[in-house]
């Protein structure tokens, strides 16, 4: 709300009340509208999206007063109701705002935060209606006189004629009710039951609830009916599972209602309650488990009140407003398992709330058997894995007495009479992950895998959707995107071998069946093409839930293999890491040291390894593996190259560069000759072999090799390919070695740009690139945009790989040098500190990486005239350098260079000039008598020349 100058449009009041008490919100709303006075209320004013924070904080900006409705449920911690009074009332102590607490329901005086206890409150319970108004209105300096005409039923004493537009006090209690008793540990749900009342109110009378067993629609229905009963006058619970007992049912609402006499018979008893409800308002019918929308439309009442309609079957949309009850929120999950177990540790609820998938009445099943046994959550848990038999064990009572195991059962026994191809794709379906089984797609793939007796559904979307559809009307599944979900513990039954519809020959078969489904619908690649990745997501939960038990299965394995290759390519490296260890724990347990499948698993898991920064354990796990797969497969086998090509990024990672160089040009020369030039493991090692020449300082035959690999990948693999990408980036970063920058530049954009496209914003290789185009700019003299780039590459790095990644100790690095340019000095001082002691307790003293912090700090000093701290730091560098890259690295000239400088400062001239031309020599063989550090060095040399030689002639003169 604005007023035309675009300032915020003041109110009178904003309601605040926890959603229990939703009742009362509306009838103090309602009535403080009726006398005059504007409110914000949040399901008469919020529209549906809204930033309910944002919508919170601008409602306390424009309300003149805070109205507060105070219950028990009012003060419990996960309700934004806390946030709301809190910031009310320091407003209210800022003078500029009025708080007002009301009473709704009966609090002790120890439930009341200590901040509220002095101020007087209102109480609006446990009165009639105008007693209730009257106090009402006094809290809010506001006569008694009511101007509408709110009914008050249930009572004598009312507001006058009985207006059906105004909410009833909550006090209220219906005329006729038969609503199952109120549950005393019901739990959550408050959104589902504010979206029936909304729905209620914006005129839409007929509602169902549906989902699947066991998530708590009746339990829902019944809650709605106590919190809601007061804007009632009747409220009445049908079973509705068996349609012809309805006529009964209704009879006896018209006996309740005495508006026909006891003898009458049950037809025409059912006809007068149906017109009564056709001729009066403020009703509510539910019908309780329904089954077939289509029947049951025709016995829908007619009248001005409202339906609530319980049911497995989701196709309710050609006679009500279905509503999809869901699982519980994980805190709903806690709040349950606290009433059961209060003393349950929540790191213990959050275990037990997901191995059952979150579903409240397994919740229900488990938190009563723990409280009642004394067993622990490890106990449950590993019966639980063991069998599905504690499934049928104590069925809370607000169930219908049925344990989650005894109505899937039914379920399925139902199924498999009515819809037998329904019944046999459920059985394969419950050896998947309960990870949503995208059938649409699998079941439409050329060579797609089926049981003969399941042929009529491959390529027929139409049997498909009705085979879901019929598991869906049961409750058994959920269906999603053209393919289906089941939960966890509905597949858990259905596996059962012991229970009463399965037989162990069936239940190995249907479980054959889903790994041969599995395997026929695998993508083409070996989850390197991004064009096969949205394939790949929907397979994988899958794939590694069966590979669990098919370890004996060759096509299975590899499967297993390729979707792990799959999580490296795109960037979720941790989980490819878990899935390879996985794989490797459980294949060597069965199979030799030397398998290859064992072999190649222990090779993705280095990668996987190299990838997390966590090189020292990449070199110790992929060392034995290069020397079981010599002697198993040969120096040639694709096992043995890929080996070797973990093991020489190990080295390199390490600074191991020239043991890196020599692995490289056998495995380079090795592909060459088996695979060809072209194939894309060639190219890889054509560009591995080129990063490492970089490392070891010879930029111009990695610049030669680099230029090939990349124009043959992007006519083999195409532009936008992950491989192509790493090349490109891997070129740029030469040509700025070569003092190239603008065309390294002009690459970088690009390869950032199809990075993002491809592969998404925070992959590992999309800030690869973005960090080299933030490092050319610093190079053509953008530093302000080097450091922009800079500071977003380092907050996505440490999302991404973590705070001591080496990868994010590079951004820390760049970070401090744009800082440096720009005269930030204090700034990049402290980072280049923290830095370098993260950097040597990750990758050592003499690692390359830490050397080169350790120059960039030394820098710093240099700018901030610490001289003597900075020759000592470059001096201790210089040395190492020599060490590990050799007198004639790049990295090694350049220390001396600086080192060179900081001499000069103090004084030792003759030093610094001797360095100064040993360095120029160095960056004439390495790099050329036109790069921009050759230059540099040269026109250094030159200065000291003259700066020398004209104090040596002043020496001289008499």
């Amino acid at each position: 709300m604005e007023t035309v100058s675009g300032a915020p449009e003041k109110v009178d009041f904003f309601i605040s009340y926890a959603g229990v008490e939703r009742t009362w919100a509306e009838w103090v709303a309602w009535h403080l509208q009726q006398h005059g006075f504007s409110v914000e209320f949040d399901h008469w004013h919020w529209q549906a999206g809204d930033n309910t924070t944002l919508r919170m904080s601008d409602a306390l900006a424009r309300a003149d007063r805070f109205l507060a409705l105070l219950s028990r449920s009012y003060f419990e911690r996960p309700r934004y109701t806390r946030d709301e009074w809190t910031a009310a009332f320091d407003d209210r102590e800022r003078g500029t705002g009025g708080f007002i607490p009301l009473h709704v329901a009966e609090l002790e005086k120890s439930e009341i935060p200590d901040l509220l206890r002095p101020i007087k409150a209102g109480i609006l319970y446990g009165k009639s209606e105008e007693e209730a108004l009257t106090e009402l209105l006094s809290a809010v300096g506001q006569p008694a006189g009511p101007q509408g005409k709110p009914g008050f039923p249930g009572s004598a004493a009312t507001l006058g004629d009985r207006d059906e537009a105004a909410p009833r006090l909550p006090a209220s209690t219906p005329r006729a009710s038969n609503v199952p008793p109120r549950l005393p540990l019901f739990t959550g749900r408050d959104e589902v039951l504010d979206r029936i009342r909304t729905t209620f109110q914006s005129r839409s009378p007929v509602q169902a609830l549906h989902g699947m067993g066991g998530v708590g629609k009746t339990q829902t229905a019944a809650e709605y009916c106590h919190r809601f009963a007061s804007q009632y006058d009747t409220v009445w619970w049908l079973d509705a599972e068996q349609t012809v007992t309805l006529d009964s049912q209704l009879a006896d609402l018209a006996h309740t209602l005495k508006t026909v006499p006891a003898t009458m018979p049950v037809a025409d008893a059912a006809q007068s309650a149906r017109q009564y409800l056709r001729t009066n308002g403020r009703w509510l019918l539910v019908f309780d488990n329904a089954e077939d929308p289509g029947t049951f439309r025709s016995l829908l009442p007619e009248g001005g009140g409202h339906v609530l309609i319980t049911s497995r079957d989701p196709g309710w949309h050609s006679a009500a407003t279905p509503m999809d009850i869901g699982l519980f929120a994980r805190a709903e999950s806690r709040s349950l398992l606290a009433a059961y177990v209060p003393k349950l540790p929540q790191t213990e609820a959050d275990r037990l709330a997901e191995a059952l998938g979150d579903l409240p009445l397994a919740l229900a099943q488990a938190g009563g058997l723990i409280a009642t046994s004394g067993f622990s959550v490890d106990t449950y848990l590993k019966d639980l894995t063991a069998t599905s038999r504690l499934l049928d064990r104590s069925a809370p009572i607000t169930y219908r007495h049925k344990t989650l195991g005894a109505a899937v059962r039914l379920s399925s026994a139902h199924l498999a009479r009515t819809d037998p191809v329904a019944s046999e794709l459920l059985r394969i379906c419950a050896f998947l992950a309960p990870e949503p089984i995208p059938l649409d797609t699998w079941l439409t793939k050329a060579g797609v895998e089926l049981p003969p007796s399941l042929n009529g559904l491959v390529s027929d979307l139409v049997a498909v959707a009705d085979s879901i559809a019929a598991m869906a009307r049961l409750g058994l599944v959920r269906p999603q995107h053209g393919g289906l979900t089941i939960h966890r513990l509905t597949a858990a039954v259905l596996r059962d071998r012991t229970g009463a519809n399965a037989t162990s020959a069936a239940q190995e078969s249907a479980h054959e069946h889903a790994k041969n489904l599995v395997i026929s619908v695998r993508p083409d690649d070996e989850g390197r093409d991004p064009a096969t990745w949205q394939e790949w997501a929907g397979l994988l939960p899958h794939v590694m839930t069966l590979s669990e038990t098919w370890t004996q299965d060759d096509d299975m394995r590899e499967l297993s293999l390729d979707a792990t290759q799959y999580l490296l390519m795109r960037g979720t490296t941790s989980a490819a890491h878990d899935a390879a260890r996985a794989l490797h724990q459980r294949w060597s347990a069965e199979f030799p040291p030397d398998h290859p499948h064992l072999l190649t698993a222990e090779t993705l898991l280095t990668d996987s390894l190299n990838i997390l920064g966590r090189y020292r354990q990449a070199l110790a796990v992929i060392e034995n593996v290069v020397e079981l797969s010599r002697n198993a497969l040969g120096d040639d086998h694709e096992t043995t190259l890929a080996a070797n090509t973990a093991l020489a990024t190990a080295f390199t990672n390490l600074g191991q560069y020239h043991e890196a160089q020599v692995i490289e040009e056998d495995v380079l020369r090795r592909r060459r000759s088996t695979l060809g030039e072209d194939h894309r493991d060639t190219l890889t090692s054509g560009n591995n072999l080129a990063v490492t020449l970089d490392t070891l300082g010879d930029h111009h035959a990695s610049r030669a090799l680099k230029d090939d690999v990349l124009k043959r990948q992007r006519r083999v693999l195409g532009e936008n390919h992950p491989d192509t990408l790493i090349s490109a980036t891997n070129l740029a970063v030469t040509l700025m070695d070569l003092g190239e920058f603008v065309q390294a530049r002009a690459l970088l954009e690009g390869t950032v740009d199809r990075s993002r496209e491809t592969l998404g914003d925070n992959h590992p290789n999309t800030l690869n690139a973005a960090s080299g185009l933030a490092a050319s700019l610093k190079d053509l003299g953008h530093h302000h945009k080097a450091q922009t780039l800079r500071e977003d590459v380092l907050t996505r790095r440490r999302k991404v790989l973590g705070e001591d990644h080496p990868h994010t100790l590079d951004s820390y690095r760049d970070l401090a040098s744009s800082l440096t340019y720009l005269g930030h000095h204090a700034r990049a001082r402290s980072i280049l500190d923290d830095t370098l002691n993260r950097s040597r307790a990750m990758l050592g003293d003499t690692h390359p990486d830490t050397l080169t912090v350790a120059h960039n700090l030394a820098t710093v000093l240099m700018r901030v005239n610490q001289h003597v701290q900075a020759r000592a730091l470059l001096q201790s560098t210089l040395d190492k350098h020599r060490a590990t890259l050799g007198p004639e690295h790049p990295n090694t000239l350049t220390t001396a260079a600086n080192l060179a400088s900081v001499l000069s400062h103090l004084g030792r001239r003759k030093e610094a000039r001797a360095l100064l031309r040993n360095s120029l020599e160095g960056f004439r063989r390495t790099l050329g008598e036109e790069h921009p550090k050759t230059k540099a060095v040269a026109e250094q040399l030159a200065g000291y020349k003259k700066v020398f030689g004209k104090r040596k002639k002043k020496i001289r003169r008499p």
